[in-house]
């Protein structure tokens, strides 16, 4: 049996194990790297602890938009039986796009709003 007495370290600091130099130079060396690895680190307990980068708020603004966007989507909802006469009165084009519109803000809005309460909650900063 012999022994390693070589004075080269298996792997140097720059290089992982798994590096095909470090594959390379082991072999010249006749050194044995095992191919064994650590499990991972487990991820930190969320019981009650937060990561202090972490921010759990959703901003003033963003919740106004929320609430102004359920508002509109509500009115806009309760306001489908009147597009026919609206239609009648001003002209279908013009009262679909303004409905459309309407509810592209309101949706808009409310995702919007729906987003960042759901990053809150998650713990995700919000960017």
């Amino acid at each position: 049996m012999t022994t390693n007495t070589s004075t080269q370290p298996l792997t140097t600091p720059d290089r992982p194990k798994h590096s095909r130099q470090a594959q390379a130079q082991d072999h010249q060396t006749g050194a044995v790297t095992s191919p064994v690895t650590s499990p991972p680190p487990l991820p930190p307990s969320s019981a009650g602890q937060e990561s202090p980068g972490v921010d759990r708020s959703v901003s003033v603004w963003t919740m106004l938009l929320f609430i102004a966007g359920c508002a509109i989507l509500v009115v806009a909802a309760w306001n489908l039986p009147n597009l026919i006469r609206w239609g009648d009165d001003y002209g279908t084009v013009l009262v679909f796009l303004a409905f459309f519109m309407v509810m592209s803000i309101g949706g808009r809005w409310f995702w919007t709003g729906i987003d960042a309460i759901w990053s809150a909650v998650r713990g995700k900063d919000q960017s």
